[in-house]
């Protein structure tokens, strides 16, 4: 069966990469923003749901076609096996067309509810039927996921730059996390990077605690099984800041993500890194720094990215790295490293909706 994930644009390689991770995906095909694939069950899908870490949704993929107006009911057919009380098609629309989003629902779910007698619940349907529509090419399918997978619950206690949890958990993948590694966030707020670190390193499924909340688990006859496998970590994420209140959202939002034991709570400041840590203790840097606006001046920014590769260059292995996540001031962290012999080993640029980040990765 043919399925379809959707992916923050910039990180469908590394969505890819875990989709081949986590079952025996096949014909493996990226377009911005998507990964195409072929899988051998429902079940599959289910896992991905259940277990992915880097996308937002997973589609079983029922048809695509070239958009020549508004889609009808001919994209309605041999649906019956997926429908019993209640139902539901939404769109997601990309580029420019004649019509809205909401137009394609009202004909769809109008024609669904005709020709399979179904009453149409947009808000807690059985079955979600999805349609993308991105310029002239439509996928139509059914949404295994019913949530944006990219979101997490333990996201309450939360302020100002916080990142998605797909996007914290690509980080990792791009930095070249190992379990075996010394993690330190030194800018944590909320807390975001580590416990991605902490859910990964214990392999524990990023929505454990929302499962009634999954598409997948109120399609008819459908058949699946949810398999946690996790594991014992007795490695070391740091999840540190010089600020209180930050330090205090992080290990709230740890406790709700139940990875409270595996991280290690720190307030402390930028210039005392060598003092807490020592020579060559740390594998990897991993965080969204300050970013220089209207709120906090270039030149003070300047003297923070520089403080940060100065203790970088001490406190790291040979071999360590340090990621950074930039919205803002790529040339200011750029030229702070190039002073203590930090290069970029890679660059890319990832879209968080409207807002583009860059990340980088340093090494020396």
């Amino acid at each position: 069966m043919n399925a379809l994930i959707l992916t923050h644009i910039g990180l469908e390689d590394i969505s890819a990469s875990e989709i081949k991770s986590l079952i025996s995906a096949s014909d493996v095909k990226t377009a911005p923003g998507r990964v195409f694939f072929s899988c051998k069950s429902e079940q599959e899908l289910v896992d991905l749901c259940y277990h992915g870490r880097t996308f937002s949704k997973v589609i079983l993929l029922l048809s695509s076609f070239t958009l020549s107006g508004v889609p009808d009911e001919k994209i309605l057919k041999d649906l019956k096996k997926f429908i019993d009380k209640t139902a539901a098609v939404k769109c997601e629309r990309i580029g420019t067309h004649d019509f809205t989003s909401f137009d394609v629902e009202q004909i769809l779910n109008k024609e669904l509810a005709k020709i399979y007698d179904v009453v149409i619940d947009h808000k807690r349907p059985q079955t979600t039927f999805f349609l993308l529509l991105d310029n002239s090419d439509a996928y139509f399918g059914v949404d295994f996921s019913g949530i944006d997978l990219g979101r997490r619950d333990y996201r309450i206690f939360l302020g100002t730059d916080a990142l998605k949890g797909d996007i914290a958990a690509a980080l990792l993948h791009i930095a070249g996390y190992d379990t075996k590694n010394s993690l330190l966030d030194p800018f944590c707020r909320h807390g975001i990077i580590p416990i991605e670190a902490a859910l990964y390193a214990t392999n524990t499924a990023p929505h454990k605690f929302c499962k009634e909340k999954f598409g997948f688990a109120t399609i008819p006859n459908l058949k699946y099984e949810l398999i946690d496998k996790e594991n014992d970590f007795k490695g070391t994420i740091i999840a540190m800041d010089d600020n209180f209140k930050h330090v205090s959202a992080s290990r709230k939002n740890t406790k709700i993500a139940g990875v409270v034991k595996s991280v290690e709570f720190s307030r402390t400041d930028l210039k005392w890194l060598d003092a807490k840590f020592g020579r060559n203790f740390l594998d990897l840097i991993i965080t969204l720094p300050v970013q220089p606006g209207r709120s906090i001046a270039d030149k003070t920014v300047e003297k923070v990215y520089h403080q940060l590769f100065y203790q970088a260059e001490f406190i790291l292995k040979k071999s360590g790295k340090i990621c950074l996540v930039m919205k803002r001031g790529v040339d200011l962290v750029k030229s702070e490293a190039t002073e203590f012999k930090f290069s970029v080993v890679s660059e890319r640029k990832v879209m968080q909706g409207a807002e583009e980040l860059t990340i980088l990765v340093f090494a020396q």
